[in-house]
């Protein structure tokens, strides 16, 4: 084998042995790679617990608020019944029924009287609007009345007179004058004690 030879195959060797090397670099940082993701999964997983573990303690904090809230209501009436209980003034729910019944009445009669009150007002005021409405229509009337006989003083001479009577006026067969307001003269009638000419 001459150099030229063994330079090729050395060459062709070295090669072999690069990519035998980097893929040895290669599956060795995909193993590091792996390692590292299960490890995140595992902390991925590990977050997810802790979160499940503090919402399943906050909804334990919360039942227990409304226990407690529950207890202090409970507690809170019990110091109230034993008030009354050692109260002297308490002397059974028979009297605190009839005291209900006192109050219910009397706020019936407060209700009853205040009804009572409007009604008057509204009677009142309905009262005072007829005798401003009876006020209204007298002035009218009256008002009314003035000026009809304003139209009767100011009417002309010769309208509406009566001529005055003459001196066979005392007899029975007086004559009369009818219509004098339109104008008209009816003649008078003929006496009975005097005969018309034949």
């Amino acid at each position: 084998m001459d150099a030229e030879t063994e330079s090729v195959y050395e060459e062709r060797c070295g090669s072999q042995l690069g990519d035998e090397q980097h893929e040895d670099i290669a599956d060795v940082e995909l193993d590091e790679l792996r390692r590292v993701r299960r490890a995140l999964l595992k902390m991925n997983q590990g977050m997810e617990n802790v979160q499940r573990q503090i919402k399943y303690f906050n909804s334990n904090v919360s039942q227990t608020t409304q226990l407690l809230d529950i207890w202090v209501r409970v507690l809170s009436q019990t110091m109230h019944n034993q008030g009354y209980l050692q109260s002297p003034e308490w002397h059974g729910g028979q009297t605190d029924i009839a005291q209900l019944e006192g109050l219910v009445q009397r706020d019936i009669q407060r209700e009853e009287e205040a009804e009572r009150k409007r009604r008057a007002a509204e009677m009142e005021r309905e009262e005072r609007e007829k005798e401003a409405r009876e006020r209204r229509e007298r002035e009218h009337r009256r008002a009314e009345q003035e000026a009809e006989a304003r139209t009767t003083q100011v009417r002309p001479r010769g309208v509406g007179r009566r001529p005055p009577p003459g001196p066979a006026a005392r007899g029975r067969g007086a004559p009369t004058r009818r219509g004098t307001q339109r104008g008209s003269l009816i003649p008078p009638a003929t006496n009975s004690r005097i005969r018309p000419p034949r």
